[in-house]
Order: C-alpha cells, then sequence, then structure tokens
C-alpha cells in the first residue's frame, strides 16, 4: 500500500516515528509528569488507576490477593496496550510492506549503511583479478540462512517470558529491553547488508509471516504490478537527481520486501514454517491464558494492572500457578515456560493433524489434494484464529476505556476484516499466483504486437483483462502470425531470465504451458532458451 508513497516522505515518517520511539524510552527512565495522569483523584484521565476497578470489584485480585496500586508513569502501559497492539492490524490489514516501510526498528538498524559504517570484505573479481570490497550477507546454504525460523520463533519465545517475568510493567527493565533491541539491531546493520535484521533475526518477522500470509488485506500485488525494479517495501533510496533506485543487495533470495506473496508460496516448506505458523497460535493462547491462571481471574489481564504492577521482579520465584483457589508452589519462572510449552506443542500438533485428516478426506472423497495445498488451507485458519485471539485479549485493556459501543464496534471490525482476508485467502494457490505474475509479462508483450485488440474484446484494453482472459486471448491471439507468438515468447523468457535466472528449472515449468496456448513446439522452446543462454 504504502509503495507509491515517495521514499523522501516516508523516510521523514520513519524519523518521526523513530523519535518519538526514543522519547517513549528516554520516559522510562526518567518520567516526573505522567503520574499525575494516574492519579485516583485525576477523574478526566481514562488512566487514573479507579478506572481500572469495577463496580463490583475493590481490588484487582492476583491470587485473591489485592495489588498494592500506586499513580505510576504510563510509560509501559503506553507501549505494551496501546503500540504493541495497534501494530497487529497495521500488518494484517494494511499489509507487510506498510509495516516495513514505517517500522522504526528496520530504519534503525538500516543506520550504519547510512552513516558508511557496514563492514565489507575483500573480494577478487576472478575477470580482472582486481581486488574491491563488497558487503556481506547471510549464505542462503548458511547455517542461519536455512534456520533462521527457529532462531526467530526463539526469541520470540524468550521476548514474552521476559516480558511476564521481569518487563511487562518494570519500566526500567523494559527501558534496557529496548535499548538493547536497538543496539542488537545495530550490531546486525553493521555486520550485515539489507535488512538482514528484519529477515534473519527481528522476533516480529514471524508475526508478520503468519498474520500476512500470501499479503494482507489491503497489501498490493507486486507480481502484477508494472515491470519495475522497485516494489512494494523493497530497499530504495533517492539520488542525487531526486529519482529513487532500488538498493537491494540480495541478502534474502525471495525477499518479502520484494514480493511478499512470492516468498510466501516459495517458503512454504521451509525447516520451521509450521512451528511458526501453529506454534505463534499456542504463543498467543500461552501469554493470554497465563495471566489468568497466574491470577486466578481475568480481571488482572483486562484492568491492564499488570503493566504497572509494583512488585513484579519479586514475584519471580513466588507460586506461578492459581487453580481452583489453590496456589501450586512451582515458581512463576518455571510456571511461564510449561504455559508456553503446553499451548505452543497442542497447537503444533494440532495444526499437524489437522492437516493430515484434510489430506485424507480428499482422498476419501476421490478428490486428492496435495500437501501444499492442505497446509496453505491449514495455515489460512490457523492465521485468521491468531489475529481473532489477539484482538479478543491483547487490545482490550486499552479499547475498555473507551465507551462500550466504541468497543463493539471495533470487534464488529475485526470480525470483518479477519472475513473478508480469510475467504481471500483460503482459495488461494501457487498455480494461480505464477498464472498472475505471468499474466502481467505477457500483457506487456501483446502491445507490443499493435494490433488492434479492442475489435476482438468489445471496446476493452488489454489492461482491463483478467489473468484468466489473457491466456485465452494469447491462445487464440487474432491476426498474429507464428513468428509474432513466437516473438511474444522469446520476450517473456529473456524478461524471465533477467529477473529470476537462478530458479531456471521452477520458471520452466511455468513457462511450459504458455509455450503450448501459443502453439509452439518443444524444440522451439530448446531453440529459444540455448540463443538466449548464450548471448
Amino acid at each position: 500500500m504504502l509503495s507509491k508513497f515517495s521514499e523522501k516522505t516516508m523516510h521523514k515518517i520513519r524519523w518521526l516515528l523513530a523519535i518519538g520511539w526514543l522519547l517513549l524510552i528516554l520516559s522510562l527512565f526518567y518520567d516526573p509528569v505522567s503520574a499525575i495522569l494516574t492519579h485516583p483523584n485525576n477523574s478526566s484521565s481514562p488512566f487514573s488507576l479507579a478506572s481500572e476497578v469495577l463496580t463490583y470489584q475493590e481490588c484487582v485480585q492476583v491470587q485473591q490477593k489485592c495489588l498494592i496500586e500506586q499513580p505510576y508513569p504510563i510509560g509501559a502501559r503506553i507501549w505494551w496496550t496501546i503500540i504493541v497492539p495497534y501494530s497487529i492490524p497495521i500488518i494484517f490489514v494494511l499489509g507487510h510492506e506498510f509495516w516495513r516501510r514505517i517500522c522504526p526498528l528496520s530504519f534503525i538498524s538500516q543506520l550504519p549503511l547510512a552513516l558508511g559504517w557496514q563492514r565489507k570484505r575483500k573480494v577478487v573479481n576472478p575477470r580482472t583479478g582486481k581486488i574491491y570490497d563488497k558487503v556481506v550477507v547471510i549464505g542462503e546454504n548458511s547455517w542461519l540462512g536455512k534456520n533462521y525460523l527457529y532462531v526467530q520463533f526463539s526469541f520470540l519465545f524468550l521476548g514474552l517470558v521476559a516480558r511476564i517475568l521481569f518487563i511487562n510493567s518494570h519500566r526500567t527493565c523494559l527501558g534496557i529491553f529496548l535499548v538493547l533491541t536497538i543496539v542488537a539491531a545495530i550490531i546486525v546493520g553493521y555486520l550485515y547488508s539489507g535488512k538482514s535484521w528484519c529477515n534473519y533475526f527481528c522476533p516480529m518477522a514471524p508475526v508478520q509471516t503468519v498474520l500476512t500470509g500470501p499479503r494482507g488485506l489491503l497489501g498490493s500485488k507486486a507480481h502484477e504490478e508494472p515491470k519495475s525494479k522497485i516494489t512494494q517495501s523493497v530497499c530504495r533510496t533517492v539520488d542525487s537527481r531526486g529519482r529513487e533506485k532500488n538498493t537491494c543487495t540480495g541478502c534474502k533470495s525471495f525477499c518479502i520486501d520484494i514480493d511478499a506473496e512470492r516468498t510466501y508460496w516459495e517458503e512454504l516448506k521451509q525447516p520451521g514454517r509450521r512451528l511458526v505458523h501453529y506454534g505463534y497460535l499456542g504463543i498467543v493462547l500461552g501469554f493470554y491464558f497465563y495471566h489468568f491462571i497466574y491470577a486466578g481471574n481475568w480481571y488482572y489481564y483486562y484492568s491492564g494492572a499488570w503493566s504497572h504492577e509494583e512488585n513484579q521482579l519479586e514475584t519471580i520465584f513466588a507460586p506461578g500457578f492459581y487453580l481452583f483457589n489453590q496456589s501450586i508452589p512451582i515458581p512463576k519462572f518455571i510456571a511461564v515456560c510449561l504455559t508456553f510449552g503446553f499451548f505452543i506443542n497442542i497447537c503444533y500438533l494440532l495444526g499437524v493433524g489437522l492437516e493430515k485428516s484434510y489430506i485424507a478426506y480428499r482422498k476419501r472423497q476421490n478428490n486428492p489434494v496435495s500437501r501444499e495445498r492442505a497446509q496453505h488451507i491449514i495455515f489460512t485458519i490457523f492465521s485468521v484464529t491468531s489475529f481473532w485471539s489477539f484482538f479478543f485479549f491483547g487490545i482490550h485493556p486499552s479499547l475498555n476505556l473507551l465507551p462500550i459501543g466504541n468497543v463493539r464496534l471495533f470487534d464488529a471490525f475485526v470480525i470483518l476484516s479477519g472475513s473478508i482476508w480469510l475467504y481471500r485467502t483460503l482459495n488461494r494457490t501457487r498455480k494461480q499466483y505464477n498464472r498472475e505474475r505471468l499474466a502481467g509479462t505477457l500483457r506487456r508483450q501483446l502491445e507490443k504486437l499493435h494490433l488492434n485488440f479492442s475489435e476482438f474484446l468489445q471496446g476493452r484494453s488489454l489492461q482491463e483483462l483478467n489473468s484468466d482472459e489473457i491466456y485465452i486471448l494469447a491462445k487464440v491471439l487474432p491476426g498474429a502470425t507464428h513468428h509474432e507468438r513466437k516473438r511474444v515468447y522469446v520476450s517473456i523468457v529473456r524478461e524471465i531470465l533477467l529477473e529470476d535466472k537462478a530458479n531456471l528449472n521452477k520458471n520452466m515449468k511455468i513457462l511450459k504451458t504458455l509455450r503450448q496456448e501459443l502453439g509452439l513446439h518443444e524444440e522451439e522452446h530448446y531453440e529459444i532458451m540455448y540463443s538466449l543462454l548464450n548471448t
């Protein structure tokens, strides 16, 4: 969605967001002002402690003991109940590309590049023998290149455990945690080129992967856009003439910043993908349900009192479970890990089981389905379930401060947007994506024939045709000679080779259907390939 906004504009927006974030972090260490907003006598403030207690409840209880609440700085509460939760609808509705172009941490990770501090290694040109500097990328076949999903999921797991134990309400710990995260992003930005922090380390990346699926609700279709080196949230800069240019360093072969849906299909079988998709729902449920099984009531969570609990660090070794009005003497730091582990494993096993059951069901119906198709369907169901689950928990501590009508309206929006995304995504296939991707190239080549297509299309232009109609048109191609059909095919093959030569075998499978529809023989295909690969 933001791919149409100029880089100059987005650069200013990112600076504003980054400065705002740094000011919030500063307030975690020193904030003499916001305690006034939380004082019980300040009835005009929505953050007043008085607003947290329901009329039928005298205090917020944890294991049947009232929390001692005092006026508090609101930095931690703003971070956990407003900024973090509201980033989820941005990702789900507006798409990955929107988030990537405004994310302050992604922006900060690029500071070493902007300052010219990025690490480089000496490389010898095998043709000329000259030595030149080259930025360092994470190898696709390196351990991290193959296992980054496990790394990101582990960081997400550890971050949420630390949140419950240390940083939910202890603002100094939260401040240190955020500062260390910024430092880590800058170090990665120094060591590796491109958006290596976002692609290989950031714990928010698995969340984006799960919630966007092939693309966000309003995300753009990079594969159908006019041919350009700048798509979606691709790395870019502005040259001395004020023109935007692509600065991609190839830090990832299938980059979500270039084409989000292609990345989704190509990495569907990536090691750790099932763990991320199914385990994320387990993390969501485990995080929110732990507040209930720790405190013994839901009001502890929904009041938001956990965001300014005075003695959070003192409870690490206290009983971590409170079930059936009884404390269970398992230390909190162990109880948290057990809860997360239980929900992650249950959701993972459920997801894998549903895949197998769906495959078996379709086989019994004499309508077999591939494992990829079954995985996509179950992934989609888990994604929208994660989205709905997050909102029915995560956003309500701040949302409940609004009038009840506004809360219900927002709930309706969440259900509606999730339902629309589910309907649109569920029947999406890799074949459909490939067909649309090639249709754009085919449309551009047909335009070069300078034929009067409107005569055959009842006044419609080529741009108004969908992908299926473009293929049908190519098949009949009125008024075109065999030579012109061959010329169209040659241009398409050349464009694909220039764009993605590394994945030649996969692309040739896509081209097979096209050459059949253009009426070309296999011998002609090999003749074209030989000619193009040797020029």
